[in-house]
């Protein structure tokens, strides 16, 4: 393991991850308080297609970054 990750906000995947996870975390808590019961499956897919959505960005990411 050669590679070291950097936790900080110069780390661009860092980045990405506040900017998609934030908002679905606040999406998520609102629709926690003010969702029906029944209704769990939509907190649940906005969860699951902002982390798809995150992993298919890295993958494209670091496809280019080994491209450079």
């Amino acid at each position: 393991m050669n590679e070291r990750f950097n936790l900080s906000f110069k780390n661009k995947e860092v980045r990405m991850w506040l900017y998609i996870m934030m908002p679905t975390f606040i999406i998520g808590s609102l629709l926690l308080i003010f969702g029906d019961y029944k209704d769990q499956y939509i907190r649940f897919s906005v969860l699951v297609i902002a982390i798809i959505g995150f992993y298919i960005w890295r993958f494209v990411y670091r496809r280019k970054q080994k491209r450079n």
